[in-house]
């Protein structure tokens, strides 16, 4: 392999891992919250939300029942009825934890947490019945894997590659 094939290689890997890493940090600025049914009783799930400041959280009734995203305490949150197969977005400005309940179904409560600008959100709650749909990562971290260590190997093969201006 040539210098100018190796330091292309390198530069490839290093945009490819650049790409991922800036993709991996604008994916916590929403949240989404499915109201499903199991075992003949409503529910929000997950039961914790997650999002940054800034960030919007988007409720989808999967139910065959209207219901509502209404604050437990405060006015942060306050839906019309959500009927079945409706959504309802809300966008956060400032941190903290907002605990919030179907006016409806009043049994139906959950929360959402709003984490500062930058803070990374710990695993989803599994708790709750449904688990939450949530992007499969799992490509974007072999392709920034892959993307990174052909860098470093193009980039080891360079240093061992001595420069001959006579070679093209």
């Amino acid at each position: 392999m040539g210098h100018r094939q190796s330091v292309g290689l390198a530069a490839v890997g290093a945009i490819a891992a650049l790409l991922m890493l800036i993709g991996s940090v604008g994916a916590a600025s929403t949240s989404s919250v499915k109201i499903g049914e199991a075992g003949g009783k409503y529910h929000f799930s997950p039961a914790t939300a997650f999002v940054n400041v800034g960030g919007s959280v988007t409720w989808t009734n999967g139910s065959d029942a209207p219901h509502t995203v209404t604050s437990d305490s405060g006015t942060e949150l306050g839906s019309a009825t959500v009927t079945a197969g409706k959504t309802f977005s809300h966008t956060f400005t400032t941190t903290g934890t907002f605990q919030y309940h179907c006016t409806i179904h009043t049994y139906m409560v959950a929360k959402v947490v709003v984490l500062a600008a930058g803070v990374t959100a710990p695993p989803t709650d599994t708790s709750a019945p449904l688990a939450a749909e949530r992007p499969n990562d799992g490509p974007a971290l072999i392709l920034f894997l892959v993307g990174l260590s052909g860098g470093i190997l193009a980039l080891r093969r360079f240093r061992r590659t001595t420069y001959d201006p006579t070679e093209r």
